[in-house]
């Protein structure tokens, strides 16, 4: 099953368009790149998405553990996120951040905490020190119960998580250490 996970994985980031350490990195937070995966929230499949999510782009309940169908409503999904905050959000690195909160949380909580980051004199296109510390207020009342927030109440320390974990990760895949390099350190211990 991982084996066919890997290989729907790399069809479809080709398709896509993705950049495929993103999305593994993605699909490690989410599933553990196990296909079967399901969350207390009803979420299923190698990037965890909700029923209704999938529904939205043709895949039905039934096939939310089928890794292609999974990965082409999820990856479609990051997609059109990225489609709404590419006008706002210019640098495609940063956006990545607001992407994956969006991912997590929902557009709503990620514009919110957007709003209160420009009332409180903040960058709202920045996520590191700016966004990012706003998503984390939205779980205490003076911020989600402000005018500028329309969506509530969030436990904003899981998008903030999710977040930093899936790009740590990714910065990981992205400038992986080498094993000449190791080895290169093991003589000079020797």
């Amino acid at each position: 099953s991982t084996l066919s996970s890997s290989s729907a994985a790399s069809d479809v980031y080709k398709r896509q368009n993705l950049d495929w350490r993103l999305l593994a990195s993605q699909i490690y937070q989410e599933s553990k790149f196990n296909p079967n995966a399901k969350s207390w929230t009803g979420a299923s499949g190698l990037l965890q998405l909700l029923p209704q999510t999938a529904m939205a782009y043709n895949v039905d309940s039934t096939m939310l553990n089928n890794p292609e169908a999974n990965l082409m409503a999820g990856t479609s999904y990051l997609k059109w996120l990225d489609g709404v905050l590419t006008q706002s959000i210019t640098d495609s690195l940063e956006r990545h951040k607001f992407v994956l909160a969006s991912f997590n949380v929902g557009l709503g909580h990620v514009i919110d905490a957007r709003n209160l980051t420009d009332k409180y004199g903040k960058d709202p296109t920045l996520w590191t020190g700016n966004v990012a510390e706003f998503i984390q207020k939205k779980s205490e009342k003076k911020f989600y119960s402000d005018e500028v927030c329309k969506h509530g109440y969030c436990r904003g320390s899981e998008p903030y998580a999710y977040v930093q974990e899936v790009m740590e990760r990714y910065t990981h895949y992205v400038n992986p250490v080498s094993y000449t390099h190791l080895r290169a350190h093991e003589t000079e211990a020797d």
